[in-house]
């Protein structure tokens, strides 16, 4: 077992979540024993109640009485009304049945037998882009040289979208995640950029098909009728942001948890070992919570009631560091998901989330932590940090909390 730093954690409760929109890493300054349904201020300002024992957290990711339309009038705001979790085209922000026809078209490409076909293409795209990581200076920037460029172009060949924009690509999710590291002006600019790009892409894909999953949107668009021109654009938004932003900011965080903890020098002379660790991490360090969501009725949850109307944020990354289900929830522990290890608990994290909005993309995200892992402990096995831990930036201002540049050597 070894431990990993975690970076500085707000106060108790109730706890001000601006401006970073992160609940604290730290679940025991994250959550008062007699707090476990706690006040929250958005950057917004807005007032919410936060849930982070694992238990309520399930209960408000399964139970459709928690709904995900805060379209209404009133609602409370992450930061504006422009803001791309109150887009009522956006999938994440959707209750059945809409979001259950639009979940049926995009999960065909995630099943198990696609991903399985999709395995030598990603690692191709892994040993390509490691080969050009490696091949520069030392030290380099893992950030911009590595994890947010694989699932940009991961996701840009499923989608069928051309990558060499991936730095366009980076600009415009960074904006949609985005609490106040822009502006609202800049966020709402970026946002039409994108959808503008998407327009002419889902444009020119109807003049010259092909068979990616775009294609297969365009098809249930124009043939069937199953998708109206806003929700195609906005769906093919989603997936590009979902399979980037998230998936970058967990690659980077994963490295550097197994860089500061010894983990990545154990995985490097034992890749049998990646993907429990790979468990461990996705528990651990994904960077993004469940997304406001507004009781329809009164409820009780195993700490509490929530009445109808009472809008609750449910933080996986706190649930995930709960140590009634895990043990030292803190540690990074590179043997917790071993085999023959007594893991049932911690198979049970909720780094996908639960329910109806569990992550159509988890096993491409499972498989490109992974791949990346196997690859860079394989071609890089002396990879270390340049700088010490504590001088590494965190991201400011943002949903997604991760890092903004991780100088590494090798």
């Amino acid at each position: 077992m070894t431990d990993a730093p975690v970076p500085p954690t707000p106060g108790r409760c109730p706890i001000d979540l601006a401006p970073d929109y992160a609940p604290p890493l730290s679940y025991a300054e994250g959550r008062p024993d007699d707090r476990p349904l706690c006040p929250v201020r958005l950057p917004s300002g807005d007032q919410v109640t936060m849930a982070t024992r694992y238990e309520d957290v399930l209960v408000v990711l399964q139970n459709p009485v928690f709904s995900r339309e805060l379209g209404y009038p009133g609602a409370p705001r992450v930061v504006d009304a422009a803001d791309v979790h109150h887009d009522p085209d956006a999938l994440i922000n959707m209750d059945p049945p809409r979001h259950t026809r639009l979940r049926k078209l995009v999960s065909g490409a995630f099943t198990p037998r696609r991903l399985q076909a999709w395995q030598p293409r990603v690692e191709s795209i892994t040993e390509e882009l490691v080969e050009e990581f490696g091949s520069g200076p030392a030290p380099a920037d893992l950030v911009s040289g590595f994890s947010f460029v694989l699932p940009v172009r991961v996701i840009c060949a499923l989608l069928g979208v051309p990558a060499d924009d991936h730095e366009q690509f980076r600009r415009w999710t960074t904006a949609f995640l985005s609490t106040t590291a822009f502006t609202a002006r800049d966020r709402a600019v970026a946002r039409e950029e994108f959808a503008g790009y998407h327009r002419s892409l889902i444009q020119y894909r109807r003049e010259h098909p092909g068979d990616s999953l775009i294609d297969a949107l365009i098809s249930a668009a124009d043939d069937r009728g199953s998708l109206t021109e806003p929700e195609l654009v906005r769906l093919t938004m989603s997936l590009i942001v979902a399979g980037h932003g998230t998936t970058a900011n967990l690659l980077t965080r994963a490295v550097f948890t197994l860089l500061v903890s010894g983990g990545y020098a154990r995985l490097a002379a034992d890749p049998a070992r990646i993907p429990a660790a790979a468990e461990e991490l996705l528990r651990r360090e994904m960077p993004v919570d469940g997304g406001l969501r507004v009781a329809l009725e009164d409820v009780e949850l195993p700490s509490g009631p929530v009445r109808k109307g009472e809008v609750v944020l449910p933080a996986i990354t706190i649930a995930n560091r709960d140590p009634a289900v895990y043990p030292a929830p803190e540690r990074f522990d590179i043997d917790r998901y071993a085999a023959g290890e007594d893991t049932e608990a911690a198979r049970g994290h909720l780094a996908f989330g639960q329910g109806a909005h569990y992550c159509v993309g988890a096993g491409l995200a499972r498989q490109e932590v992974q791949v990346a892992l196997e690859t860079l402990t394989r071609r890089l096995p002396g990879l270390r940090l340049a700088v010490p831990a504590p001088e590494v930036p965190w991201t400011e201002g943002m949903i997604v909390q991760g890092i903004t540049e991780l100088p590494v050597t090798w």
